[in-house]
This record gives structure tokens, sequence and C-alpha cells, in this order.
């Protein structure tokens, strides 16, 4: 319904799922420039990259997740570095526009369970 009926929806829509299957299934069948939340570093850089180009290709603006390979950015200095690299690399690697990026420093609170 989402996609033959503009009216439906005013603002842009959030994609969220860990399958980006889904996501890409979901690009295809929103109109308007949706959110996809989100992409990171976590499987490297070749696939961060592959999925900020099909993000692109449907126009649709990203959240960036501050996760590397080592693993989340507990403390600023790391948020910091990984969504410099991550910004470095969707705009001059990929061509993403700089205004279609949106990031999440991962603001740990205690729901997490983690020690940090």
């Amino acid at each position: 319904l989402i996609s033959s009926e503009p009216e439906i929806a005013k603002v842009p829509l959030c994609i969220d799922s860990s399958n980006f299957a889904v996501v890409e299934a979901a690009l295809r069948c929103t109109q308007g420039k949706p959110i996809v939340n989100s992409i990171s570093l976590k499987e490297g850089e070749e696939e961060f990259m592959q999925r900020a180009r099909e993000v692109m290709r449907f126009g649709a603006a990203v959240i960036v997740m501050a996760f590397d390979e080592v693993g989340q950015a507990a403390d600023a200095e790391r948020k910091k570095e990984i969504c410099q690299r991550s910004y470095n690399m969707l705009v001059q690697r990929v061509g993403f526009n700089p205004n279609d990026i949106i990031f999440d420093p991962n603001i740990l609170t205690i729901g997490t369970g983690m020690d940090e």
C-alpha cells in the first residue's frame, strides 16, 4: 500500500532490519526518500561500501552506527574515529551525499547490559 499511495506517509519511512536483503526489498517498494537504519563497518570496508552503494542507488539516506571490525565504540575518541572513517569512505569513495548521512554514535545505556 505504501508504494502505491503517497498520501499514506508524509514523512520519510525508516527501514530497519538486521537482514540487508529485507532492507533492499523495502527500498524497492518505497516512494520518496527513505532512511535506512543502519550500516556499519562491522563486516569490513567492502561490505560497508557495497551496502552504501545500494542505499544510494535508491536515493535513500543512511544511519551509520559507530561499529567497526574491532567492535562497538565505547568512548568518545573511538566513536569519532569510526564516524570520521565512515564519513570519508561514504563521501570520497562511494560518492554519497553528505546531507544524506546520519550518525548514531551508540550512546550506551544501562539497558545494554555492557559493563562500559
